[in-house]
């Protein structure tokens, strides 16, 4: 059992690389895929095998899903927001130190998240009952946040209404897969056509062996990821991409290398929230997640903890080297021509999993994006594409 257990975590780690580094695959999906041929796989192996896959698939994923988002500007909902100031470092020749301090904000959360789990799980318990009810007020409180925190409040609140009325009625619609094409337009697509206006070749990257970085600041920030990733444990219906935009109130994102280590911190720790959730509430906050509860009615938490903290130590290894092979493939290609490449890819992905209506979606949402850049007033206005039809949902209900 152990053997068995081991070999399906390591494979976890190797398809968590493939779903990080190939832009439109999640993990969800294949969580799903693996739910849909359950019944084969139950008989080839144990159900603690299937779920420790896939949490390492998941944590893997988590670590080594920065890099397109990065280096091509392609994201998806944990990581939009760090597309802008991990693009910005790589068009000044840092892409790779963008990456690592992501897998920093990573590992530091998922230090955190180990420590503090039992903690987690004992506050969950408590908090849960009264925070649920107060959802759509905490959700506009971070709104007005978002918007006074800037000097252009007028084009801020605009960004945000249309954000949220464009959220609202893109995630009411039939579409599959509608955050795809939603987050790639206000956060990919946009800041790719907007580097390439201001770059036309890739800048020569620095390979530095060492990141400078101040511990103390790195655990502040990486607390703040954890904080915010706690936030989705506690209030039903949000998700990362929500505690990336609140989390973002209080972390600039001009100071580039706290903002990233930020990032890095919350996609991980939401994951072991996840789990924490489902061990006291019985309730799963993430895709992958939901489908281990599918599978395994009363999961052992220990043994889903062990499989995280197993693939997320070696995948800071593994997501660095990643990163550095990515680099040295993209540098035998004009940047001109990678950004073209993957505005390709992006559009052919929306249209492969969210049809003609998904490309209408990538427009609209790239012309909201491009106006942001061209205004200059912070992205994680646009994050309301999230927050107000989590608003709109429970005001409904």
């Amino acid at each position: 059992m152990f053997t068995e257990i081991l070999v399906a975590t390591l494979l976890g780690i190797i398809a968590g690389t493939f779903t990080g580094l190939v832009p439109g695959i999640h993990v969800n999906l294949v969580a799903v895929m693996l739910l849909s041929i359950s019944a084969k796989l139950l008989g080839i192996a144990g159900v603690e095998s299937i779920a420790c896959f896939i949490i390492s698939m998941s944590i893997t994923h988590s670590f080594v899903s920065t890099i397109p988002s990065i280096f091509l500007g392609a994201p998806e909902p944990s990581s939009a927001l760090s597309v802008l100031p991990g693009h910005r470092l790589f068009l000044e020749g840092k892409g790779l130190e963008a990456v690592k301090l992501t897998i920093i904000g990573s590992l530091f959360g998922l230090i955190i998240s180990f420590i503090f789990y039992y903690f987690f799980e004992q506050i969950i318990n408590i908090i849960y009952p009264i925070a649920s009810k107060h959802i759509p007020e905490l959700l506009l409180i971070a709104g007005i946040f978002i918007i006074s925190r800037t000097d252009k409040k007028g084009k801020a609140l605009f960004t945000y209404v249309t954000a949220g009325i464009l959220g609202v009625m893109v995630l009411n619609s039939r579409i599959e897969n509608p955050l795809f094409p939603l987050l790639s337009g206000l956060f990919g697509c946009s800041t790719l056509i907007f580097s390439l206006k201001e770059k036309s070749v890739m800048p020569e990257q620095k390979l530095t062996k060492k990141t400078e970085l101040n511990i103390k600041t790195g655990i502040k920030n990486s607390m703040l990821g954890a904080a915010s990733g706690f936030i989705t444990a506690i209030l039903p219906g949000l998700g990362s991409s929500t505690a990336a935009g609140i989390a973002s109130i209080f972390s600039k994102e001009s100071d580039a290398k706290n903002f990233l280590i930020m990032m890095g911190s919350i996609t991980t720790v939401n994951f072991f929230m996840s789990i924490a959730a489902l061990s006291v509430l019985g309730k799963a906050r993430n895709g992958a997640v939901i489908v281990v509860k599918e599978l395994w009615q009363v999961p052992e938490t220990s043994l889903l903890i062990a499989a995280a903290m197993i693939s997320g130590g070696i995948s800071v290894f593994s997501a660095k080297k990643c990163a550095e092979k990515f680099l040295k493939i993209m540098k035998k290609i004009k940047y001109e021509s990678v950004v073209k490449i993957v505005l390709s890819l992006i559009t052919i992905m929306t249209y492969i999993l969210s049809g003609y209506l998904g490309l209408l979606i990538l427009v609209v949402s790239t012309i909201l994006g491009l106006y942001v850049n061209i205004v200059g007033i912070p992205r994680n206005t646009m994050m309301a594409c999230i927050m107000v039809p989590v608003m709109t949902f429970f005001l409904t209900i």
